[in-house]
């Protein structure tokens, strides 16, 4: 016969609080992770933006056989920031799915209209890139602060949409200014904008990454009621 023993008299002073199995898990390393490669894309941006004048002048002097230190920054940080765009896209990606997850652990009541693949596929699906992950994350911080102002998610999605409509206009206008000498100036000042709104969009992106992961873990760790005294 098994015996049951019955919890130690101390047990009710330590607080048991925490994430269980199958329950809220952690989301501070995929944050981490997600705010590191988008920070890293957003400097390899702004490296190339900084050097894109020199190297469409040394083109357009030396023709397309020129080699110069403005050359191999510029194409270092366009290859380095696509792989750490890709990156985030999959850390921000792991990080979304996962603090969704926690939202319906946390709070089972209130739905979550958008499934778990558009924290993937919703950064990429033409038109519904548009608005998909604003309103997944919205959806997931109601879960956990219904209150919370919407003023931080519209800033930073804002600019997020500047940013990316930006690279894309600096993409085809740096490709004419280093493979053409066309719009060279024009190209280099919308690429230092670019890169302008880029570092306000990882500020933007970091503040939510910050608050939807404290809000969620303040659920999460958050100490059991104390127990009441026997009369």
């Amino acid at each position: 016969m098994s015996h049951t023993h019955p919890p130690h008299a101390a047990a009710a002073y330590y607080p048991t609080g925490g994430p269980t199995a199958g329950g809220p898990r952690d989301l501070t390393a995929l944050g981490v992770l997600a705010f590191v490669s988008a920070a890293v894309a957003t400097a390899c941006t702004c490296a190339s933006a900084m050097v894109l004048g020199r190297a469409a002048r040394i083109r357009s002097e030396q023709g397309l056989d020129a080699l110069d230190w403005s050359l191999g920054v510029y194409y270092a940080g366009a290859v380095l920031g696509a792989i750490s765009l890709l990156a985030g896209w999959v850390t921000g990606s792991l990080w979304l799915h996962r603090a969704r997850a926690n939202a319906i652990a946390l709070d089972p009541d209130r739905p979550q209209p958008l499934g778990g693949g558009w924290a993937w596929g919703g950064w990429l699906t033409p038109v519904l890139a548009l608005w998909f992950p604003l309103k997944m994350v919205r959806d997931v911080r109601r879960a956990t602060t219904p209150r919370a102002s919407a003023g931080l998610l519209g800033f930073w999605w804002a600019l997020f949409l500047a940013t990316e409509i930006g690279l894309w206009a600096s993409f085809n206008l740096q490709g004419d200014a280093l493979a053409r000498f066309d719009h060279a100036a024009t190209a280099h000042q919308m690429s230092v904008m670019t890169a302008a709104v880029m570092v306000a969009a990882l500020a933007g992106w970091g503040e939510v990454l910050r608050a939807v992961t404290t809000e969620q873990h303040a659920r999460m760790y958050a100490a059991p009621p104390p127990v009441p005294s026997a009369a």
